[in-house]
């Protein structure tokens, strides 16, 4: 190689670097800053009972009671991990504590006796664990996507999941389902890039991705027969070897020892991060397992509210196929779904990026884990519009494509009515940044509240409470201040549908439960009468929740109530 073509090459990579470098910055600004801020605003109707199994599972990891690291079933211990962390960050003398096991009532007394640390302040260290496990895996996940795609689609494709509001709303809590999506597309793209160039090393960070996806929630399982599917496509996909007599013999080689070095390296992840795995490896599987099937099986345990309608049994079976379909189109943006329309046109085409193999191979790949998740969850009695989020991410980065293809077809029609090259490429780079802005756009007008977006071509938040069930805590927090602000908060008694966490984080007084009884009986009548204020919460009275309680506040005028992004969430009554 001469001077002048080493000092070309030189040139080439150091552009190259500087691109990849710039991008991974812009990335982790969109990532990090709207999940990190007001990680303090409110809490979810979930993270108290993720605070308590972390901080059993901090004690029992600490103290070598390691089979008492199962805390549940789904199993949760990437999020139990981040709860610990968050213990030791702020409250490590937690570990000392005289009583081995503590239930959500006692943990919070407990906790209230030994330590003037609040319950907020752990939970928000351990949330920004979480955020931090997020911003990571979405680098990453870039990254491997840009040898696929490209830089620029997979850039766009990755800002779109970074600044997406549902997945930004649920990967900045304590809790399972963000993670899970967040490692579920890491685990996909490295595989991919597997198949694309063969590198070992790519193959088993899939395998270490997928067992952390597996120790989030057992629904991450999903990417076993989803990563057989794809490997015998692809297997079969590729010309056969020569001769033809060892054709077969190669072919399944081929496909065996990846699958089973990706198997391996997540099996033993799951093994080697969850020290239940290590005293009763047989019992804590069964019990993942068991619950799995059980969860698919059965419904909620309280009505739930959809499209008009109060399922009192909790349970969707396969009725309501439409379920899923229908709270995509509520949950995801605009932005997304005609990107959606134009990776479709893009693909047909063959359009820049779809013109390249390794950008169709990420797009079957993408397919593929949307369909088979999608039907995982369709099939299971349990639904909730969030169980869902794991097919976010690749269709946001499907999307991103479709834009790219888009801008690079509004380039190329220029460029006959006589464009400059740099004409062209001003146009591409301002377009792509209109439609991330737009995505950011949306995912700004909620904030703290992301969870209260709902999709504006589907009537947005004035026209979601008719179809889809609200809240999940947020409100609440407004409510617990609201009340925090009168004449001696800690003398007040107060009762509400969602108590511990919700509410009893931002209030200091007594928060009583309401009870799903039939009648409203001396005892809750009692424990109205001695209650001071009464809150009640959006999804309550979607699903007629505690019916005779509702009623009988019905007779007074709530003295103040909480509205979000134009939804009401809260309604707080003054008992006599």
């Amino acid at each position: 190689m001469t001077d002048s073509e080493r000092a070309a090459s030189w040139k080439k990579s150091a552009r190259l670097g500087l691109e990849i470098g710039l991008s991974l910055l812009i990335l982790l600004a969109a990532a990090w800053v709207p999940r990190v801020q007001g990680l303090h605003q409110y809490v979810t109707t979930d993270e108290h009972l993720w605070l308590t199994r972390s901080a059993q599972f901090y004690y029992a990891l600490l103290h070598g009671d390691y089979a008492s690291t199962y805390q549940k079933e789904h199993p949760g211990v990437t999020t139990m991990w981040a709860g610990a962390a968050g213990f030791a960050r702020i409250s490590p003398a937690y570990r000392d504590r005289p009583v081995k096991q503590l239930n959500r009532y006692q943990f919070e007394t407990y906790l209230t006796q030994v330590s003037d640390t609040s319950f907020l302040d752990i939970l928000v260290a351990g949330r920004t664990f979480m955020v931090m496990a997020t911003t990571l895996a979405l680098a990453l996940g870039f990254l491997y996507a840009r040898r696929l795609t490209g830089t620029l689609p997979a850039l766009v494709g990755f800002l779109l999941v970074a600044l997406d509001p549902f997945h930004l709303a649920l990967t900045r809590l304590l809790h399972l389902d963000g993670l899970l999506s967040s490692l579920m597309l890491l685990a996909m793209l490295s595989f991919l890039c597997y198949w694309k160039d063969r590198r070992i090393g790519d193959l088993i960070l899939s395998g270490v991705v997928s067992g952390l996806a597996w120790l989030t929630k057992s629904p991450g399982l999903v990417l076993i027969p989803t990563m057989l599917l794809l490997a015998l496509w692809e297997s079969w996909r590729q010309p056969a070897p020569a001769p033809a007599s060892r054709s077969a013999r190669r072919r399944m080689w081929d496909l065996a020892w990846p699958l089973a070095v990706w198997g391996a390296v997540g099996s033993a992840v799951f093994v080697a991060a969850w020290p239940a795995m290590w005293v009763q490896p047989y019992q804590t599987l069964r019990s993942v397992l068991e619950m799995a099937q059980r969860y698919a099986q059965e419904g909620h345990d309280s009505a739930v509210f959809f499209n008009g309608e109060i399922i009192e049994s909790g349970e969707m079976r396969l009725g309501y196929l439409h379920f899923y379909p229908l709270t995509y189109l509520w949950r995801s943006t605009p932005v997304t779904l005609l990107g959606l329309l134009l990776a479709i046109w893009g693909w047909a085409r063959k359009a820049s990026p779809f013109d390249e193999a390794s950008a169709r191979l990420a797009g079957r790949g993408l397919v593929l884990i949307v369909l088979t998740f999608s039907l995982l969850m369709t099939v299971g009695t349990k639904k909730f519009d969030r169980y869902l989020i794991p097919i976010y991410p690749p269709l946001d980065v499907l999307a991103g494509m479709g834009w790219v293809a888009f801008a690079h077809w509004l380039a190329r029609s220029l460029s006959r009515r006589g464009a400059t090259a740099g004409m062209r490429s001003a146009v591409i780079v301002l377009s792509l940044f209109l439609v991330v802005a737009g995505q950011a756009a949306l995912a700004y007008t909620t904030f703290p509240y992301y969870l209260s977006y709902y999709n504006p071509l589907m009537g947005g938040p004035r026209a979601a409470p008719r179809v889809m069930q609200i809240g999940w805590g947020e409100g609440l927090d407004q409510a617990g201040r609201y009340l925090k602000e009168k004449e001696n908060p800690r003398k007040l008694n107060v009762i509400s549908w969602y108590a511990l966490g919700s509410v009893s984080y931002y209030f200091p007084g007594e928060v009583r439960y309401f009870r799903k009884n039939p009648v409203l009986d001396g005892h809750e009548l009692d424990k109205l009468n001695e209650s001071d204020y009464a809150i009640i919460y959006v999804n309550q009275w979607q699903r007629n929740l505690a019916a005779p309680a509702l009623e009988y506040l019905s007779q007074f005028t709530p003295e103040h109530t909480v509205w979000i992004n134009g939804i009401e969430y809260a309604r707080i009554y003054k008992l006599p």
